[in-house]
């Protein structure tokens, strides 16, 4: 059973976190990404090839004093991809 400290955050009850993707898509819902919802952003970003929006979200959780070491964000390139 892993622990509570590794499972992720579970979205908040009622949050869609798939019209929360979609508002970030086409620029907006900027507002209504947080801690519990980020990581479950950044699955999606990366199942649907948003690899710009996936490196954006996962600036954000490391913004948030997440522990980066854990994260694998050091196999992000330094900058976004070129659109």
């Amino acid at each position: 059973m892993p622990s509570p400290q590794s499972s992720p955050p579970v979205p908040a009850e009622g949050e869609d976190v798939q019209a929360i993707f979609r508002l970030l898509k086409r620029g907006g819902g900027r507002e209504k990404v947080n801690d519990a919802n980020v990581d479950s952003l950044i699955a999606l970003a990366k199942e649907y090839g948003e690899v710009q929006l996936e490196y954006l979200l996962s600036e954000w959780r490391s913004e948030c004093g997440e522990d980066v070491d854990g994260t694998g964000l050091n196999t992000l390139p330094k900058f976004p991809p070129p659109l």
